[in-house]
């Protein structure tokens, strides 16, 4: 069976832009995981703080 060009090119099409979807995705991710990390880090360092004074 052969596929046509136009045919070909959509199929790419449709494939590139799952991956670009993915992509950015992975990307929210960690950036969410990073946030996540420095939220953590301050909020360690607000304890840290929290204990210095007493």
């Amino acid at each position: 069976m052969q596929i046509s060009s136009e045919n070909y090119i959509a199929v790419l099409t449709e494939q590139i832009n799952a991956l670009i979807v993915e992509n950015m995705q992975l990307k929210a991710h960690i950036l969410d995981m990073e946030a996540t990390k420095a939220k953590e880090a301050s909020d360690e360092k607000t304890e840290e703080r929290g204990d210095e004074s007493l």
